[in-house]
């Protein structure tokens, strides 16, 4: 028999823990706020600020390398002082680098913010996904906490151009961005403290603090490898081939490890094979999302001469894609087949930039509306980190969140590359109307465009080299088996064998 009092306690866990799931995802939102703020304010902060396209070059690729280059150190900051102060400590860094651009001129100023930008929405998206963990026990409730969480974080981007654009149609400055988002972050400061307890530091864990900074230096190298390869090209397809190459990398070299006496890499890379797979996967996603946001909204501006508020129009049915994406693939996986629904959810985002890239030299508002619906239904796979491991296997769903979050930017260096080298071959160095520039950026939008379906097309050929190819249940190994890969892999349950 259940008292009044245990009852009502529990009904008390059961609102704190949903107060929980709606508080790291509005922070999560914060940072998309940011990025798509900033992607849609282009123009004018051109304008403001007296930008030529290199510095504007230089804004998005300095968040962007800061953003894909502090995942792995932000987690080992919170294991080792505790999430939320993490969280806590990235919502300050937020409402400082916002205000700062909001009350100076200076672009230097700017410039800055932007970096601070990057690390503090490292530190909020790695501490908000910890905390989840930390909040809800394993089992079913934090499976669904954390499908809100991707869903939410899918579906974000979109659905926040169309406030972003009323807000500049209705002020006509990019200051008033800045304002909403440093004001918005301080709200969530202070309830951050009342909805979230504090995760338990494990200070062996502080030891691994020098190791996880050292991995700064390689990942904020790929993300800026990533942006001088798309700046120094001379054609796009370098940026195509290397980028396919790279991803492709992990997953052949896994199959040279399969029978005896093979390297120890090589060996972990066949084993795990399903683990990496999903990691390769969610990065290209990530990657052709973020940068087809970017570029789409800056080609309809531009090419297609759309106002702020259309834009907002045009971007809104993503948000119905992804959940389609959300709803349709879960029971698609449990009947056909892990590796062969993600791979076709990414041909069909594949498809999606495919169709952009084949349009006229006016894109409009109706050309954008079939091929993004197949890009966001595509990435609706980003939000699902439960297919891929079983709930309680924490460690899977924080290796998809770093890399979601390496693949969003590396795919703004990327995109943002490609712009820039089209940008050299204009007359000007300034852009004080950007109609002037149509015919040169539409080449380069088109490049962009045919990067996203090779991302695409290589994310299927991962699935299916990697991923289960029978029938899942949201079941996976325990965590230490195999380094948690999900069910079906060598050295899982029910695994047939190498």
């Amino acid at each position: 028999m259940v008292t009044q009092g245990g009852a009502t306690g529990q009904t008390a866990t059961v609102w704190r823990s949903g107060l929980a799931v709606v508080l790291l995802a509005l922070a999560q939102v914060l940072v998309v706020f940011d990025t798509t703020a900033f992607a849609v304010g282009i123009p004018l902060i051109v304008r403001d600020w007296q930008l030529s396209f290199n510095g504007l070059t230089w804004l998005l690729s300095t968040y962007s390398v800061c953003f894909a280059a502090l995942p792995v150190l932000a987690v080992a900051l919170g294991k080792a002082f505790g999430q939320r102060r993490v969280l806590m400590a990235g919502l300050v860094l937020s409402i400082a680098s916002a205000t700062a651009p909001a009350v100076a001129s200076d672009a230097r100023v700017l410039l800055a913010s932007r970096a601070a930008q990057g690390i503090a929405a490292a530190a909020i998206t790695s501490g908000a996904l910890a905390l989840i963990e930390s909040t809800h026990p394993e089992g079913p409730g934090r499976a669904r906490a954390l499908n809100v969480h991707f869903a939410v974080v899918a579906c974000a981007a979109p659905a926040v151009v169309l406030p972003c654009s009323v807000l500049l149609s209705t002020t006509s400055t990019e200051r008033a961005l800045f304002w909403v988002q440093a004001a918005a972050g301080a709200v969530l400061l202070l309830l951050t403290p009342l909805a979230l307890t504090e995760s338990e530091p494990a200070r062996a864990s502080r030891a691994r603090v020098g190791g996880a900074a050292l991995a700064v230096v390689p990942l904020g190298f790929l993300a800026w490898f990533a942006d001088w390869l798309g700046g120094r090209s001379v054609s796009s397809t370098t940026v195509i081939v290397v980028a396919v190459a790279g991803a492709l990398v992990p997953s052949t070299l896994g199959w040279f490890g399969r029978g005896e006496g093979v390297p120890a890499l090589l060996a972990r890379l066949y084993r795990e094979r399903a683990a990496f797979g999903a990691y390769t996967v969610v990065t290209l996603l990530a990657a052709g999302l973020a940068g087809v946001l970017f570029v789409l909204t800056l080609a309809l501006q531009v090419i297609g001469g759309l106002s702020v508020i259309r834009i907002g129009w045009a971007l809104l049915p993503a948000v119905a894609g992804v959940v389609l994406g959300c709803l349709v693939l879960p029971p698609l996986a449990a009947r056909a087949g892990l590796g062969a629904t993600v791979a076709g959810a990414s041909t069909v985002a594949a498809t999606g930039f495919v169709l952009l890239s084949v349009q006229s030299a006016d894109l409009h508002f109706a050309d954008a509306l079939l091929p993004l619906l197949l890009i966001a239904f595509g990435c609706g796979v980003l939000a699902l980190p439960t297919t891929f491991a079983r709930p309680g296997s924490d460690a899977l769903p924080q290796g998809l969140n770093a890399s979601r979050q390496l693949g969003a930017g590396l795919g703004g260096s990327l995109f943002v590359g490609i712009v820039t080298v089209t940008q050299q071959r204009m007359p000007a160095t300034t852009l004080p109307g950007l109609k002037d520039y149509r015919n040169f950026l539409v080449p380069g939008v088109r490049a962009c465009f045919e990067l996203g379906a090779a991302l695409g097309l290589t994310a299927a050929v991962v699935a299916l080299l990697t991923l289960p190819g029978r029938g899942v249940r949201g079941t996976a190994p325990d965590p230490g088996v195999s380094g948690g890969a999900p069910a079906g892999t060598t050295g899982s349950p029910g695994s047939s064998g190498p």
